[in-house]
């Protein structure tokens, strides 16, 4: 199949761009203009930037491509970027989706997130559904977007677009050239005081979420979401196996809830002073100190969905940081 990958010089594009190759289909690869495509040129794809916002430039981008994975996205959460978040994850969306519609792609793969399910109050694994607590609304902004975006793919269904949509989990990999959570494990290397909040996620293989991402275009149902998802684990669960598998020097240090939602109130307001986006807000703290869990029964049924060996995806993102973006100590 001839795909087009967006946001494809990011994390997760980076590794499902790869995971298309290994399956014999023809990509192009677009990441917004400035982003980095030092990680694919060694691949035989066709990389080219993409203005998404642009109007003008998606039937071109989207002509002749029998899929679409749509995976690129804002996961910034300051207040001060809403505008622009709204832009990324709604509007771009919205506009993709209906040039997708014109070109007569066949599927159209939108990446969603499992935060738009919320969680359940007693930390139960929630399907593809929400549940009875919600994230919208309380200063996580990017969760409300989200949603809008899916919303957006899915209302073209009608319109002639076959829609597919995946929630992936906490992802841990190679090619995490953004740190996601590569700043946890670089941390955690160079002996530096990490701190776990006190929340749960859902944490799986970035590679794995790629591979179930080309099922979901291969035998996904229209209109039907996946969780690609994994192990529920607390983040001091997490973190700590983290720092014994890369030889750590110490561990993390548990932080409850309201010790994370006062340093992040004081960080949001000391971001209005130096206008640089704060590395932690209340809706952030809230968010990641919530029992979230996921089960992604589903998309093993459907798409013989597996999360990855943890460990495994531990150890080659250590020594991927080791190779790309060596530890200062």
């Amino acid at each position: 199949m001839r795909c087009l990958v967006t946001g494809a010089t990011g994390f997760l594009g980076s590794n499902l761009v790869r995971s298309l190759v290994a399956s014999g289909h023809e990509v192009v690869a677009t990441g917004a203009p400035g982003s980095t495509t030092r990680y694919l040129e060694d691949l035989p794809i066709r990389v080219q930037s993409a203005d998404l916002l642009n109007p003008a430039a998606l039937p071109a981008l989207v002509a002749e491509q029998d899929w679409v994975f749509h995976v690129a996205g804002d996961t910034s959460t300051w207040s001060r970027l809403a505008a622009r978040r709204r832009r990324v994850n709604v509007d771009a969306t919205a506009m993709l989706a209906d040039a997708s519609v014109a070109a007569g792609v066949k599927r159209f793969v939108h990446t969603s997130t499992l935060d738009v399910h919320g969680y359940n109050r007693d930390g139960s694994p929630l399907a593809e559904r929400p549940g009875d607590r919600s994230f919208f609304g309380i200063g996580y902004d990017y969760a409300d977007t989200k949603a809008e975006g899916e919303r957006q793919a899915l209302a073209r269904i009608p319109g002639g677009l076959d829609v597919v949509v995946v929630y992936p989990g906490f992802m841990i990999g190679p090619y995490d050239h953004t740190l996601q959570l590569g700043r946890v494990v670089r941390d955690l290397q160079a002996g530096r005081l990490t701190f776990a909040p006190a929340g749960t996620s859902s944490f799986c293989d970035v590679r794995a979420v790629a591979d179930g991402m080309v099922a979901a275009a291969e035998r996904g149902r229209t209109g039907v979401g996946y969780n690609l998802t994994g192990e529920n684990r607390t983040y001091l669960d997490m973190f700590s196996r983290i720092a014994e598998l890369v030889g750590a020097p110490r561990g993390p240090i548990r932080v409850p809830r309201a010790v994370l939602f006062t340093y992040g109130t004081v960080a949001q307001f000391a971001a209005g002073f130096t206008k640089r986006a704060p590395d932690m807000d209340p809706g952030m703290a809230a968010y990641l100190s919530s029992p979230q869990a996921s089960d992604w029964s589903a998309a093993r049924t459907e798409l013989d969905y597996h999360p990855g060996d943890l460990d495994a995806a531990i150890r080659d993102a250590a020594a991927w940081y080791d190779e790309h973006m060596p530890v200062v100590r």
